[in-house]
Protein backbone atom coordinates (compact mmCIF):
# COMPACT_ATOMS: atom_id res chain seq x y z
CA UNK A 1 0.00 0.00 0.00
CA UNK A 2 1.11 3.25 -0.89
CA UNK A 3 0.54 6.00 1.61
CA UNK A 4 0.50 9.50 -0.46
CA UNK A 5 0.95 13.18 1.23
CA UNK A 6 -1.28 15.17 3.28
CA UNK A 7 -2.77 17.86 1.30
CA UNK A 8 -5.61 20.36 2.15
CA UNK A 9 -6.01 20.94 -0.95
CA UNK A 10 -7.57 16.88 -1.34
CA UNK A 11 -10.26 17.84 0.52
CA UNK A 12 -13.82 18.41 -0.37
CA UNK A 13 -15.18 21.63 0.09
CA UNK A 14 -17.68 20.61 3.18
CA UNK A 15 -14.73 19.39 5.31
CA UNK A 16 -12.81 22.39 4.69
CA UNK A 17 -15.85 24.42 5.82
CA UNK A 18 -16.70 22.11 8.31
CA UNK A 19 -12.85 22.51 9.65
CA UNK A 20 -12.75 26.17 9.69
CA UNK A 21 -16.30 26.30 11.15
CA UNK A 22 -14.88 24.09 14.21
CA UNK A 23 -11.84 26.55 14.74
CA UNK A 24 -14.10 29.58 13.99
CA UNK A 25 -16.54 28.60 16.78
CA UNK A 26 -13.00 27.11 19.08
CA UNK A 27 -11.83 31.22 18.84
CA UNK A 28 -15.13 32.39 20.04
CA UNK A 29 -15.45 30.50 22.90
CA UNK A 30 -12.19 31.34 24.13
CA UNK A 31 -11.71 35.05 22.80
CA UNK A 32 -15.72 35.15 24.85
CA UNK A 33 -14.04 33.03 28.31
CA UNK A 34 -10.49 35.40 28.37
CA UNK A 35 -13.24 38.53 28.59
CA UNK A 36 -14.96 37.27 31.00
CA UNK A 37 -11.70 36.27 32.65
CA UNK A 38 -10.67 39.61 32.67
CA UNK A 39 -13.54 41.08 33.67
CA UNK A 40 -13.39 38.70 36.74
CA UNK A 41 -9.49 40.05 37.53
CA UNK A 42 -10.32 42.99 37.69
CA UNK A 43 -13.32 42.88 40.01
CA UNK A 44 -11.38 40.59 42.43
CA UNK A 45 -8.95 43.71 42.59
CA UNK A 46 -11.68 46.23 43.47
CA UNK A 47 -12.58 43.37 45.97
CA UNK A 48 -9.17 43.52 47.29
CA UNK A 49 -8.28 46.78 47.03
CA UNK A 50 -11.07 48.04 49.11
CA UNK A 51 -10.59 45.50 51.70
CA UNK A 52 -7.08 46.82 52.22
CA UNK A 53 -8.93 50.23 52.38
CA UNK A 54 -11.15 49.00 54.69
CA UNK A 55 -8.84 47.28 57.09
CA UNK A 56 -6.55 50.77 57.29
CA UNK A 57 -9.70 53.15 58.37
CA UNK A 58 -10.89 50.36 60.78
CA UNK A 59 -7.03 51.20 62.29
CA UNK A 60 -7.50 54.96 62.26
CA UNK A 61 -11.32 54.42 63.57
CA UNK A 62 -9.06 52.04 66.20
CA UNK A 63 -6.87 55.19 67.54
CA UNK A 64 -9.19 57.67 66.76
CA UNK A 65 -12.84 56.82 67.62
CA UNK A 66 -13.86 57.63 64.34
CA UNK A 67 -13.08 57.43 60.54
CA UNK A 68 -12.01 60.13 58.58
CA UNK A 69 -14.48 62.34 57.00
CA UNK A 70 -15.13 62.23 52.81
CA UNK A 71 -15.64 64.65 50.38
CA UNK A 72 -19.20 64.88 48.84
CA UNK A 73 -17.48 62.71 45.68
CA UNK A 74 -16.20 60.32 47.84
CA UNK A 75 -12.98 60.58 48.40
CA UNK A 76 -10.95 60.06 52.06
CA UNK A 77 -10.22 63.19 54.07
CA UNK A 78 -6.93 62.20 55.32
CA UNK A 79 -3.82 62.65 53.07
CA UNK A 80 -1.31 65.16 53.19
CA UNK A 81 0.48 66.95 55.71
CA UNK A 82 -1.48 65.54 59.20
CA UNK A 83 -4.33 64.05 57.54
CA UNK A 84 -6.08 67.30 56.54
CA UNK A 85 -5.92 66.62 52.60
CA UNK A 86 -8.21 64.89 50.16
CA UNK A 87 -6.54 61.44 49.02
CA UNK A 88 -7.10 60.88 45.28
CA UNK A 89 -7.67 57.36 44.39
CA UNK A 90 -4.31 55.64 43.70
CA UNK A 91 -2.45 58.56 44.95
CA UNK A 92 -2.73 59.59 48.41
CA UNK A 93 -1.68 57.83 51.73
CA UNK A 94 -4.29 57.62 54.50
CA UNK A 95 -2.15 59.55 57.33
CA UNK A 96 -3.09 61.29 60.88
CA UNK A 97 -2.33 64.09 62.78
CA UNK A 98 0.91 63.03 63.76
CA UNK A 99 1.73 61.56 59.76
CA UNK A 100 1.32 57.79 61.15
CA UNK A 101 0.67 55.96 58.06
CA UNK A 102 -2.21 53.81 57.85
CA UNK A 103 -1.86 53.13 53.60
CA UNK A 104 1.13 53.75 52.09
CA UNK A 105 -1.08 54.65 48.79
CA UNK A 106 -4.94 54.34 47.98
CA UNK A 107 -5.64 52.23 45.31
CA UNK A 108 -7.84 53.02 41.90
CA UNK A 109 -10.08 51.20 39.83
CA UNK A 110 -8.46 49.43 37.44
CA UNK A 111 -10.78 51.13 35.17
CA UNK A 112 -9.50 54.39 36.53
CA UNK A 113 -8.49 56.08 32.86
CA UNK A 114 -12.25 54.89 32.05
CA UNK A 115 -13.45 56.96 34.70
CA UNK A 116 -14.26 54.34 36.82
CA UNK A 117 -13.88 55.36 40.48
CA UNK A 118 -14.26 53.95 44.40
CA UNK A 119 -16.67 55.40 46.75
CA UNK A 120 -15.83 56.34 50.58
CA UNK A 121 -19.02 57.31 52.45
CA UNK A 122 -19.27 57.38 56.47
CA UNK A 123 -22.00 56.93 58.38
CA UNK A 124 -23.64 60.08 59.85
CA UNK A 125 -21.56 59.27 63.54
CA UNK A 126 -18.44 58.55 61.53
CA UNK A 127 -18.23 55.52 63.63
CA UNK A 128 -18.73 53.27 60.54
CA UNK A 129 -18.67 53.20 56.53
CA UNK A 130 -19.33 51.81 53.13
CA UNK A 131 -16.46 51.98 49.99
CA UNK A 132 -18.55 51.12 47.29
CA UNK A 133 -17.43 50.04 43.75
CA UNK A 134 -18.70 48.93 40.52
CA UNK A 135 -18.08 45.07 39.52
CA UNK A 136 -18.64 44.52 35.73
CA UNK A 137 -18.98 40.67 35.63
CA UNK A 138 -22.84 40.90 36.10
CA UNK A 139 -23.31 36.94 37.46
CA UNK A 140 -21.04 37.79 40.03
CA UNK A 141 -23.10 36.11 43.43
CA UNK A 142 -21.70 39.23 45.34
CA UNK A 143 -23.34 41.60 43.41
CA UNK A 144 -25.78 43.96 45.12
CA UNK A 145 -28.50 45.14 43.01
CA UNK A 146 -30.95 48.67 43.79
CA UNK A 147 -28.11 50.95 45.10
CA UNK A 148 -28.08 54.45 44.19
CA UNK A 149 -24.43 55.46 44.36
CA UNK A 150 -22.93 55.78 40.91
CA UNK A 151 -19.25 54.47 40.72
CA UNK A 152 -17.91 56.80 37.67
CA UNK A 153 -19.95 58.19 34.64
CA UNK A 154 -22.60 55.97 33.43
CA UNK A 155 -21.01 53.30 36.50
CA UNK A 156 -23.55 52.18 38.90
CA UNK A 157 -22.24 50.96 42.14
CA UNK A 158 -23.25 47.46 42.72
CA UNK A 159 -21.06 46.31 45.90
CA UNK A 160 -19.56 47.48 48.78
CA UNK A 161 -17.74 46.81 52.30
CA UNK A 162 -18.74 48.05 55.02
CA UNK A 163 -18.00 48.23 58.84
Amino acid sequence: MIMSEFSILDWKRNEVLFTAGVIGAIVIISAGQLVIGNMKTRDAQRKADVELTARALVRYRDDYGVVPSATDSGKIVSCGREGTETCEWGKGEIVDIDNITYLKKTPQDPLAEEGRKYIYVPDETRSGFRIYVGLEYKRDPAWKKNLTVQCGENVECNWYVQN
